[in-house]
């Protein structure tokens, strides 16, 4: 059968905006959820691609498919709008999820409803593939080609438009997507058919588009920073823009109160000021004084290390709305280096602060640090980590799925590096018990010091907490005592508790006599003196890991999972333990924390929905494929040899496979690329694009006998081979970056465009009634997958998520390409029929 060239047009327009709407729903997920909610657009998009199997599996098109695109186009067009309306208007409230059952089917009406665009837009692909699958190779290309486009033109609308409106235009694709098709179905009527129908569509998204923002605006969850802000009567929207990866907002009023970690001595009003918040949460305050006149800088924590490091020059990494710059000036420091990822926060704090936004001294570098470090050849007297984000309860779990490379010990070893000879690496993280954020940080301070070769960690490490926060200084040369002395009289001037000093260490070679200090003791040496915890779990457990002689029995033991993150596994708040579940199980419903204890588990939960949801899609039209298989000798002759099942088991490697490659390279991206909107629009951008090409150009070409034999062979070669490749680039500019990241991935995302086309391909000459049963299964999988690829991530890293990959992709091989695997076409002719059973 011929197919027609604007075919091709079309299914590029219509994977161009799923996956464009896709990358957008990530923002709006963030914005309206959390981040830790961003992954599950991924998952919607391949649902609904699963669904659209089975359906086209249980009403598979007849006659002109041209009908079922069209009907595609244009319900795609009107489910977009529809579905993000709809979605903002459902009350889903993530943290009543665990008391109000009505919520958890809030919730899955949710997923349902962002699923249904996707579902047209798979509907779309999957009859193309169906009607013409002698040209799969092609159309298959057309598909990964348009949605390799989608994720540059999801940065370009948000950018210039903003989230809602972002999400709204997306319709327009559709639009031309009708518009090409309709052309095909009805020519000798182009007017009435074709022209008339897209004006139509046209003028009613435009109309949405027009809508004012308050109606279309995205609605926040009540917990959100600036949700909780805009409660005070006298706050208010000063400002809001977007760009590529963030919204931004800018809160005035007087109740706007944030300084973490403020002495309880300091008793004078705080200056006037707003509040930056992005994405709705971290509201990081940006005050209206000079440096001058800042002296509550001074009762902060990390004004110890500018008394310690006095005409310091120094390196702040991530500093928000500027209060650690701030800080610094105040302390009449030579110069500051400012490294910042956000452009948007820098110009609103520059725009909205004092005149210490323009301080000569002041050297702004908009850039990710991670990049900044590998190219920066200075060293400074201070290497600043502020605390800039909001507090979180260690058993919330919440923030997960969320990597933060600033805290891995490779970015603590590059940070140590650029510190001059008496240099302070200064970190800073809020209070939890049992201890955790600030037992990792500890964890992360101590490692790196060893894998520098410090011989002796003790005497290079100081901490203090106040009641709220903890700060680690962690010293290029140890530690001396007019500088200890210097911390201890800071600490009882500033009412701050003591952690730890080097001259504790010369009590003890052995943590134990440390331990059973008394209360009296400690309080003597500054420990638990002023904020007062009842056995001084912070100070105990940080000298339980300083002393230990097997590291790894103290994390084994310990109630949460606190060893150092890596760049492998660079999930920060990432507390969750098996061993919790017991107790996370029996405190549901009783404590106030979201997900009743910990979010961890909602992530295991969704995957057992995911699970059955994927089950049922491609259980369902099995009773109707064994009918339509009986009308047919070669069904007959391939369903004999087990065809079905090796099909099954095939296409949902293949599902498995691309995820567990694809999530981890995403992933991975972020360190590269230094913002997770880039990282998904150059990984999966340049593998949508590598695989449509491999798809159009290779799948005839390459036998797929040796095609996934190489596959693997690259799968298990790329992690290693891609970890040196990023070390080699990261200090490049932001735009070589991104090239030179996409060019690395071809190869693999070409080989990788292979194995479905080729499986398709072989479904047509054996068991051509399969071919939309087999779309529902890879789709099916794809979506359990892209749940489960990003948890194995957290628990073993992303190597071994990119082996299982490999592994999947080889086993597939096995199952259908090896030769002892192969079944023959049986010679019966093409017409031949067998009779329908009565």
């Amino acid at each position: 059968m011929r197919c027609p060239l604007h075919l091709y047009a079309g299914l590029f327009v219509l994977s161009a905006a799923p996956l464009a709407f896709q990358v957008v729903l990530t923002r709006l997920f963030a914005l309206a959820q959390g981040h830790h909610f961003a992954f599950m657009a991924i998952s919607l998009a391949l649902l609904g691609g699963g669904a659209s199997g089975t359906f086209l599996s249980l009403r598979p098109p007849r006659g002109d498919a041209t009908r079922y695109l069209t009907a595609s186009a244009c319900l795609f067009a009107l489910a977009v709008p529809a579905s993000y309306l709809l979605v903002n208007a459902i009350p889903f409230d993530m943290y009543r999820i665990v008391r109000e059952p009505v919520q958890i089917g809030w919730l899955a009406l949710q997923y349902v409803v962002l699923t249904v665009p996707f579902f047209f837009s798979g509907l779309a692909v999957g009859s193309a593939l169906v009607a013409w699958p002698e040209h799969a190779h092609r159309l298959y290309a057309a598909n990964l080609l348009g949605s390799a486009v989608g994720s540059p033109l999801a940065l370009a609308a948000l950018a210039l438009l903003g989230g809602p409106r972002a999400a709204l235009v997306l319709a327009l694709a559709g639009c031309v997507a009708f518009w090409l098709f309709q052309g095909a179905c009805r020519p000798e009527e182009a007017w009435r058919w074709r022209h008339i129908p897209t004006a139509l569509l046209i003028v009613l998204c435009g109309a949405l588009l027009a809508l004012p923002l308050p109606l279309i605006d995205v609605r926040l969850n009540p917990y959100q920073a600036l949700s909780q802000v805009l409660l005070f009567p006298d706050t208010r929207v000063m400002a809001q823009t977007w760009n590529a990866f963030s919204r931004v907002d800018v809160v005035g009023g007087d109740s706007i109160h944030s300084a973490p970690g403020l002495s309880m001595a300091f008793r004078e009003p705080l200056p006037p000021r707003v509040a930056v918040v992005v994405d709705g949460q971290n509201l990081m305050p940006i005050y209206r004084t000079s440096a001058e006149a800042a002296t509550f800088t001074a009762y902060l924590p990390a004004a110890l290390a500018y008394q310690l490091r006095p005409q310091a020059e120094v390196l702040i990494v991530e500093p928000g709305g500027w209060l650690p710059v701030l800080t610094a000036l105040h302390h009449a420091v030579r110069r500051v280096t400012v490294v910042q990822s956000n452009p948007a926060v820098a110009e609103v704090v520059r725009t909205w602060g004092d005149s210490y936004g323009y301080d000569p001294r002041v050297q702004l570098v908009l850039e990710d640090v991670r990049s900044f470090l590998r190219r920066d050849s200075h060293t400074y007297d201070l290497v600043v980590l502020p605390l800039v984000d909001s507090f979180r309860p260690v058993t919330a779990g919440a923030y997960a799925l969320n990597e933060e490379y600033r805290y891995t010990v490779e970015a603590f070893q590059e940070m140590w590096a650029h510190l001059s000879v008496d240099g302070l690496l200064v970190a800073e993280r809020w209070l939890q018990l049992p201890p955790s954020e600030s037992l990792r940080l500890w964890a992360l301070a101590v490692d790196a010091l060893r894998r520098s070769g410090v011989a002796h960690p003790p005497d290079h490490l100081l901490a203090l907490r106040s009641l709220q926060t903890s700060l680690i200084l962690v010293s290029r040369s140890p530690l001396r005592a007019a500088e200890q002395a210097t911390a201890k009289t800071f600490a009882v001037q500033r009412q701050y508790d003591l952690l730890w000093t080097p001259d504790l260490a010369a009590r003890t070679t052995v943590p134990d006599t440390l331990l059973a200090l008394s209360d009296a003791q400690l309080a003597e040496a500054g420990i638990n003196r002023f904020n007062v915890i009842p056995d001084a779990p912070h100070f105990k457990a940080f000298v339980r890991l300083l002393f230990a002689s097997d590291e790894a029995a103290f994390y084994r033991a310990y109630p949460y999972a606190v060893h150092p993150p890596t760049d492998d596994r660079p999930f920060f708040f990432h507390f969750f333990k098996w061993e919790q579940t017991p107790a996370i199980i029996a405190a549901l419903g009783k404590t106030w924390q979201p997900f009743g204890g910990s979010g961890y588990l909602v992530f295991v939960l969704l995957l057992g929905l995911v699970v059955i949801l994927a089950a049922a899609l491609i259980l369902l039209p099995l009773g109707a494929l064994r009918r339509r298989l009986r009308t047919d000798a070669r069904d007959v002759a391939g369903e004999k040899r087990g065809g079905t099942l090796r099909y099954l088991v095939y296409f949902a490697l293949l599902g498995l496979g691309f995820m567990c490659v694809e999530m981890p390279l995403l992933q991975r991206f972020i360190l590269y690329v230094g913002q997770p909107a880039y990282a998904f629009a150059t990984a999966v951008s340049a593998l949508l694009l590598a695989s449509g090409l491999g798809s159009r150009y290779l799948s005839l070409r390459i036998p797929p006998q040796l095609g996934m034999i190489v596959l693997v062979g690259l799968g298990l070669a790329y992690p290693a081979l891609l970890s040196s490749a990023f070390d080699a680039a990261i200090a490049l500019p932001l735009v070589a970056r991104a090239v030179l990241g996409g060019l690395m991935l071809m190869p693999l995302g070409m080989l990788m465009g292979l194995p479905f086309p080729q499986g398709l391909a072989d479904v047509r000459t054996k068991m051509r009634a399969l071919l939309p049963w087999v779309w529902a299964v890879n789709g099916s999988v794809s979506v359990v997958s892209a749940v489960l690829a990003p948890m194995l991530a957290i628990d073993g890293g992303f190597r071994m998520v990119m082996f299982a990959g490999a592994a999947a992709y080889g086993v597939a091989w096995l199952v259908l390409w090896a030769p002892w695997a192969r079944f023959p076409i049986p010679a019966v002719s093409e017409g031949r029929r067998t009779h329908r059973p009565s």
